[in-house]
């Protein structure tokens, strides 16, 4: 099995986010985790680092104060930069994820966030386009090769030729294994705008393809027909010497010593300077909060100073929320949905606006002496994975590959967690309903069965809408996350499975999940 490692150099980060407290512990913290950080303070500064340097990975707030983050990202795909984006942003719903992904961004994560998972992340992104740089010159199946620099095939290191069409063909088979393609959609893909074959003329083209293929000596043929919905490419034959290897399921391609190691004194240190620095200004957001609520009572509220308090309360979520204070990062939510432009804002609700923000200090005041930092804990158990009647948490995990599953029970179980594997997608409805998992792993394309469509129906059922669905997939190219999260996904994980990702995304799921119903049962109606 080939490993790709990370070149040995100094990964540059840019890091856009208005927040000064969320920035100063975020760069320090990177800055530990052996990373190059530059921060902008607004869309206007990110860009001109933008246009000067050349960054690894950028991570990006939504809400700045002169540009939403979105449009910050559509503009940099528009001009052409590649660099990852990590999208930040306190709100947790399917539209906005979908907006950010639609606009170009890698993936999200929702405030206020672990710093552990925040770096499981980063390092999850580089990974991707690191393997994307190094292995996207070739493309194989078996002894199959295509190589994209000189536009050739070969087998077993002897040429093939192919018409452009065919070629075109067996390149996006080989970019997209095990994605389906109507012959539709191969004529988008394939065919030039220019050109208005009719269907049949995908069939010819795949027959041709086929025959060159098994004239040149295939063993099976590698692309498979799906009566009445296309074609995809079916998995590579298992050679004998492949089938002791496991590791392709589960790996981590980075070795450990390339990564960048977290001291977790050294965290908690950065953590406790940062939330003095809050601590101590935390008062100057209050007389800010206290102005708009002054203003509100008096009829002369005007948008400038109500965006001024929403843009505070938006920045106390994280900051809060990530320095041990998740009490005042919720009543800062509130404070934020209270004080949105769509929100209506009438003198009568000044009392309860004074009320929140109170209680934004008091939290703070009576937490202080007991702040504890999200971090994820290093011993496996967890012990917020407990529901309140003592049972543990369940995990679904539906898979059709064995494989898969019993790697996924053994990781999961370690962690505490109660894990029910179906490997037969048709009996998933009647699983779920006798097992109520607090979580479900879902892949995309099963035998007989698309995930999607399963996430789809749960969405509409109201016994299932509200439960957290991770995706497996082979497929991370943003259109396929995309759809995702349209279907209703909260999250992903990419195949091959990267044991930090999983525990990370998966634990953090099931904290929000159990936090959830304290956090919005007090929110405003």
């Amino acid at each position: 099995m080939q490993i790709h490692v990370l070149q040995e150099k100094i990964l540059k980060i840019l890091l856009v986010e208005d927040d000064l407290h969320s920035t100063e512990l975020l760069s320090q913290l990177l800055a530990e985790s052996h990373y190059t950080i530059d921060s902008a303070l607004n869309a206007k500064t990110a860009w001109q680092y933008i246009e000067t340097y050349t960054y690894d990975l950028i991570i990006l707030d939504i809400m700045l104060p002169d540009s939403d983050g979105i449009e910050l990202c559509t503009k940099l795909r528009a001009a052409g930069h590649n660099a990852p984006v990590l999208l930040l942003t306190a709100k947790d719903s399917t539209n906005d994820r979908v907006m950010g992904l639609e606009a170009g961004a890698d993936d999200y994560m929702v405030k206020p966030y672990e710093f552990q998972e925040l770096i499981a992340r980063i390092r999850a992104l580089l990974r991707r386009y690191s393997d994307r740089d190094t292995l996207s010159q070739e493309l194989t199946w078996e002894h199959l090769l295509l190589d994209l620099r000189t536009n050739t095939v070969t087998y077993k290191q002897k040429p093939l030729r192919f018409t452009h069409k065919e070629y075109r063909l067996l390149e996006l088979f080989l970019r997209h294994p095990q994605q389906v393609f109507s012959r539709s959609g191969l004529i988008d893909q394939v065919w030039s705008a220019g050109e208005f074959p009719g269907e049949e003329a995908v069939t010819t083209h795949i027959k041709g393809l086929r025959k060159k293929l098994k004239v040149a000596g295939l063993p099976i043929d590698p692309i498979e027909t799906l009566y009445g919905l296309g074609y995809r490419l079916k998995p590579a034959p298992v050679q004998a010497m492949d089938l002791p290897i496991v590791h392709t399921v589960v790996s981590n391609p980075l070795p450990d010593e390339t990564l960048p190691q977290i001291d977790k004194t050294r965290v908690l240190e950065v953590i406790a300077i940062v939330t003095k620095k809050l601590i101590a200004i935390l008062p100057e957001s209050i007389a800010l909060l206290q102005r708009v609520a002054i203003a509100l009572n008096q009829g002369n509220l005007d948008p400038d100073l109500r965006y001024d308090g929403y843009m505070e309360a938006h920045r106390l979520i994280g900051s809060m929320g990530s320095l041990g204070f998740p009490e005042g990062s919720a009543i800062a939510f509130q404070i934020e949905q209270m004080l949105k432009s769509d929100f209506t804002l009438a003198q009568s609700d000044t009392a309860m606006l004074l009320q929140l923000i109170t209680n934004l200090e008091v939290s703070v005041c009576d937490s202080s002496k007991s702040a504890t930092p999200i971090l994820s804990k290093s011993q496996p158990q967890p012990h917020y994975l407990r529901q309140q009647q003592g049972d543990r948490s369940k995990v679904m995990i539906v898979d059709d590959d064995p494989h898969i599953l019993n790697i996924l029970r053994v990781l999961l179980e370690r962690w505490d967690l109660e894990v029910i594997t179906l490997q037969n997608p048709q009996q998933f409805w009647q699983v779920l309903e006798a097992t109520s998992p607090d979580l479900l792993i879902l892949d995309l394309i099963m035998p007989d069965c698309n995930g999607m469509d399963l996430c789809q129906s749960m969405r509409i059922s109201s016994l299932w809408q509200d439960l957290p669905i991770v995706f497996l997939s082979a497929h991370s190219d943003r259109e396929t996350i995309r759809q995702l999260f349209i279907a209703g996904a909260d999250d992903y994980l990419s195949k091959p499975i990267v044991e930090e990702d999983l525990y990370t995304r998966i634990l953090s799921r099931l904290e929000r999940r159990r936090q959830s119903p304290k956090i919005f049962s007090s929110n405003i109606s």
